[in-house]
């Protein structure tokens, strides 16, 4: 701990000293105001639990130049009242974020009031800004009171042995049965006078089935890839009757295969033994769906009996059915509250996902929370302000649990990490009485449990909802849940309890349906136009028992349906008696479309998108004369934010895993569009969490235990990328020192693994993943994995220079050079200029693209290897040939180097492949995961690079030092643009660039906030072209531009080119 609190430290230091003033600049006048405060990156936090928080706040001045000598900032346990906590004294310093508190040791679950003021470059005091507030939780996790606690509910054990898998009889339907649609009928009879107690049907079919019992429609299966792994377990009593009693199934066998359908229904009745029914050859079967083959009084007698494909626990099927797991646990607890209320706070960890009541109302808008983290160790909780839920006399806490990632059952990869385990609930609830007394309700054996009306869910897969079981009013105070069972005691995650630091997952907005299509009788597809992330909430009336499947997709198929690859999918089962609404609660979707399947006797009243992410805040923005980059700029904010969901993942609908490549390509222009600080604080804890014994770290983070041994330097050199950027962007150096020993074990792996071969990587890699017509690039990976090894060793020292261990630096350095020693010797090619890994591949654009832009090219073969990279480049008539690597430094190459009028061109052109083809030729709205026309995914932000160019080339903008502190504007007035603007959020506050070009005149506007300094490049042909404010000073001309230094405000320039 000491050591860290130096390194810390060390880096202030480096950062603090006060931003020269420009020559020429003008004094402050005194006017520095301070606002903008913040707490751990947050606006009057509540739920804190870092002992030493980080103090930020921005500042505003009327006069240029303006900056930061010095700061006193006060804290107090009252608003308006003295520092009886902290009063830091006059601290010379020209920081103003990421000021560690240094007063005594704040007290857990305390709300703490807090001020600032500073005196400017000419030492003179602001005002003392407003006061800001930020509030505690546990300080310490062991004071989070309450038992871990879950439902008592088992998967159903209704066993298969003794049924067999049944079909049509045509062929050997065990081993290929055609792409079809069978029916099968079974009567039998019950008792008169006996009263079914139980009706238990487990169920399942190769590839789906409907159920109906006495002519109604009881249960689908899901339409979902290998639906039939998993049964489908519905009682069925309600619709069972003394006497005869017919159940008719419809299978369907969705693609050329095995093709099966195999059951056991347990019968209980009041009096009597229970029935067995199992699915045998007493089932009738036929190819055909007569009608009213579902009724009991349909005559079946010419129906051939149903053919015994092969018993359970045989070939192809085997014993790989598993039961379902059991239904969302929900969880309640009364309790009253003795006296006037001033303040309650509920603190919850509820696994995987939770849903918080009180009183019969949701608590709190988030929604899958908490994230998704390594489970066995780290564990999110949230912090909540109940206090107006509550009210004086009787309560009710209700808590409903989904299964998340860590409870995931379907798909079975997660069933092997060592954290996975069944749903449950920590909480503790705080009450604060006007008297100052105070009153603890926490989740322990008091609480009681019962199965919930969600039956199934899968975050990739969809759920199951039977309307018919919910319970009203189980969340209010008075409920009779006398039949309820006590809740269970479990066992509790490994993980360290913290408080959630960052955005959470919310509805951030509602979506209109722009077009409504009917493929089919009772199917109507909502499009809603362009590609998102998150659910529709349908509206529909209907009686008891009807089934409305709801299927969700980004493209259609051939026959207008909504191809959903074998995910998303929802079943509701309408309760009857009135209108009815529906939503997801523990999944979300990436679509454009949504499926609704309804029965016939159901309405469909509405149907209302609802769009859901990490609602991280918008920060950035860019906007142009071009529309097409202006829509690129759009579309790739919102496949970034598409792909939030408390992990950077790498699509919404497919995977909806945390890739690590697709995040550190990305991180650029997802900083500079939104307020990405915590986010990425916590995916680097995550990185650390989840790396392997040996340093390395697996392609997801979080990983399954398979994808953990998958390991990629370029795909994992996310570590040190993405905490790079966190202190580059952000002058966050904090990340930096928490993960330092991480990321050096990271490295030393590959360190070692390349000492072996020469300095050149030969292990795995997915290299330049998907360029056109490839999935691995037909190059090899050697050069690019050896490429990256390189970067992130000249990245690692620079962080070991940060944190002041200039030794570890030293080696980093040795190690970058002897890698690119090694990398230039086996991969350049000194007659051609050229780099190249596998030389059957021909020239291949990334292969040179990662050495000009790691600085791996020697200055005298440079001019060679681009003029190269740019023919290559023309004679495929102005196209990138390039995947996600490539993709993302071809821009800035061809730009940096004096080739912008190209780089337009391959950003613009409308043919494959590239953006322009997507956006013209296409009509994309999202960046998409391939180039060509059939790519999977169209909501894949990693190929959508094209924006760090629009932000930092096209408008200009970059820092220039750890957070923005010094700052180099740069427009690129390129391709008969006529004008271009950007801004970023900066630690110090905006910082903006605009500029326009009318005929021949160019216009540069920048905005530079107090106590940053900036390198502002004007196009221009000499000095004498240029019209500058006095107190910007001329540095020199620099190819083609004229440099200013200017210190914080407002400026503009004129320049005649």
């Amino acid at each position: 701990m000491i050591h860290r609190v130096t390194t810390v430290v060390l880096a202030l230091s480096a950062l603090g000293a006060a931003p020269a003033q420009a020559a020429g600049a003008t004094r402050a006048a005194g006017d520095v105001q301070v606002g903008g405060l913040t707490v751990e990156h947050q606006v009057d936090p509540l739920g804190v639990d870092d002992a030493k928080p980080r103090l930020g706040w921005t500042l505003s001045a009327h006069a240029r130049g303006a900056g930061q000598s010095a700061y006193e900032v006060e804290v107090s346990t009252t608003r308006d009242g003295p520092a009886d906590v902290w009063d830091s004294g006059k601290v010379r310093s020209s920081r103003s974020f990421d000021i560690e508190y240094a007063g005594p040791a704040l007290r857990s679950r305390t709300r703490y009031f807090w001020r600032v003021r500073v005196w400017d470059a000419a030492h003179r005091a602001s005002r003392w800004s407003r006061p800001a507030r930020f509030e505690t939780a546990f300080l310490t996790p062991g004071e989070f009171r309450g038992t871990w606690i879950g439902s008592p509910s088992k998967p159903a054990d209704i066993p298969l042995t003794g049924a067999d898998w049944i079909w049509y009889p045509e062929g050997e339907p065990a081993d290929s049965a055609p792409v079809a649609t069978r029916y099968f009928r079974r009567a039998f009879d019950l008792p008169a006078g006996d009263r079914v107690t139980s009706a238990q049907f487990k169920l399942s079919a190769d590839d789906r089935f409907t159920l109906y019992v006495n002519g109604k429609e009881t249960a689908r299966s899901p339409d979902v890839a290998d639906s039939w792994n998993t049964a489908t377990v519905v009682d069925i009593s309600d619709d069972l009757r003394s006497g005869r009693n017919v159940i008719a199934i419809e299978a369907a066998n969705a693609a050329a295969g095995p093709a099966g359908l195999i059951g056991r229904l347990h019968v209980q009745g009041s009096t009597g033994d229970p029935l067995d029914l199992v699915t045998d050859d007493a089932w009738k079967s036929a190819d055909t769906a007569a009608t009213g083959w579902q009724q009991p009084d349909f005559d079946d007698s010419a129906w051939p009996a149903a053919m015994e494909a092969a018993h359970y626990g045989d070939a192809p099927w085997y014993s790989s059915v598993s039961a379902p797991s059991p239904p969302e646990p929900l969880l309640r607890r009364e309790f009253t509250a003795r006296k006037r209320i001033a303040s309650a706070r509920a603190y919850i960890a509820g696994l995987g996902y939770y849903k918080l009541y009180l009183n019969g109302k949701r608590v709190g808008d988030h929604e899958l929370d908490p994230a998704f983290t390594v489970y066995d160790k780290t564990v999110l909780y949230s912090t909540y302000d109940v206090t107006k839920a509550l009210r004086a006399g009787g309560n009710a806490l209700g808590v409903s649990l989904g299964r998340g990632y860590y409870a995931m059952t379907k798909p079975g990869e997660w069933n092997d990490s060592p954290w996975h385990s069944d749903p449950k609930l920590k909480l503790e609830l705080d009450i604060t009485y006007e008297d100052g007394s105070t009153q603890q309700v926490t989740s322990d054996g008091g609480w009681k449990a019962a199965d919930g009306p969600t039956r199934t869910e899968s975050v990739l897969y969809g759920e199951t909802y039977d309307a018919r079981l919910e319970q009203p009013g189980w969340n209010r105070p008075g409920f009779d849940d006398a039949a309820w069972k006590p809740a269970l005691a479990v066992t509790a995650p490994k993980g360290t309890l913290r408080a959630a630091a960052f955005p959470p997952i919310k509805v951030t907005g509602r979506l209109p349906v722009k077009r409504v299509t009917a493929p089919r009788d009772g199917v109507r597809v909502h499009d809603f136009g362009t590609p998102t992330a998150g659910w529709a909430r349908v509206a529909m009336r209907g009686p008891a028992g009807a089934v409305v499947s709801i299927t969700y997709g980004e493209k259609l198929r051939s026959d207008g349906t909504v191809d959903n690859a074998g995910l998303q999918s929802y079943s509701y089962t309408l309760k009857g008696g009135g209108l009815e609404s529906y939503r997801p609660s523990y999944s979300y979707n990436g679509f454009r479309y949504v499926q609704v399947d309804a029965p016939a006797g159901v309405t469909v009243a509405s149907v209302q998108g609802e769009r859901v992410h990490t609602a991280v805040t918008a920060t950035g923005g860019f906007t142009s004369s071009s529309r097409l980059l202006n829509r690129y700029h759009d579309a790739q904010a919102n496949t970034t934010l598409n792909n939030l969901h408390s992990i950077p993942t790498d699509t919404p609908m497919y995977e909806k895993r945390p890739y690590a490549a697709d995040a550190h390509l990305t991180a650029d222009s997802a900083i500079a569009s939104f307020d990405m600080v915590n986010f990425y604080e916590n995916w680097m804890r995550t990185h650390r969490d989840d790396q392997n014994p040996d340093g390395t770290i697996g392609h997801t983070v979080p990983a399954t235990v398979g994808a953990k041994g998958v390991t990629d330097p370029v795909w994992s050199a996310s570590f040190v990328l993405i905490n790079w950027d966190l202190y580059w962007y952000y002058g966050d150096i904090r990340p930096l020192a928490d993960n330092y020993g991480a990321m050096k074990k990271w490295l030393d792996h590959y360190e070692q693994t390349i000492a072996k071969t020469g300095h050149i990587y030969t292990g795995f890699s997915y290299g330049d993943w998907l360029a056109p017509g490839a999935a691995f690039p037909p190059e090899g990976t050697r050069l690019v994995g050896t490429a990256y090894i390189y970067k992130t060793a000249t990245t690692m020292a620079q962080i070991a220079r940060a944190l002041g261990h200039g030794g570890d630096a030293a080696h980093f350095d040795a190690l970058a050079a002897k890698t690119a020693s090694a990398f230039n010797a086996t991969f350049f090619d000194t007659s051609a200029k050229a780099y190249h890994d596998d030389r059957s591949a021909g020239y291949r654009q990334t292969s040179n693209l990662l050495p000009l832009s790691f600085g791996l090219v020697s200055k005298a073969d440079r001019p060679a290897v681009l003029a190269n990279l740019v023919n290559d480049i023309r004679t495929r008539g102005d196209h990138l040939n390039t995947g996600a690597l490539g993709t993302k430094i071809i821009l800035p190459v061809l730009t940096d180097s004096g080739n912008g009028d190209l780089a337009y061109k391959v950003a613009t052109n409308p043919t494959y492949p590239g953006w322009g083809y997507w956006f013209q030729a296409l009509g994309a709205t999202t960046m998409w995961e391939e180039w060509q026309n059939t790519s999977r995914s169209h909501d894949h932000a990693f190929m959508g690079t094209v924006d760090d160019w629009l932000y930092q080339r096209v408008a200009g903008i970059e820092p220039a030092a750890p957070g923005y502190t010094k700052i180099k504007i740069q427009p690129h007035p390129i391709g008969g643009l006529k004008n271009a603007s950007g801004h970023v959020q900066s630690p110090l506050g905006r910082v903006s660039s605009a500029w326009t070009l009318d005929h021949g005149r160019f216009t540069l506007r920048v905005g530079v906030p107090v106590g940053a300094t900036a390198e502002i490049l004007v196009p221009a042909r000499d000095r004498d072209a240029v019209k500058a404010a006095p107190d910007a000073a001329f540095r020199g001309m620099r190819d083609g531009y004229a440099v200013f230094q200017v210190g914080s405000g407002d400026y503009s320039f004129h320049s005649a080119k």
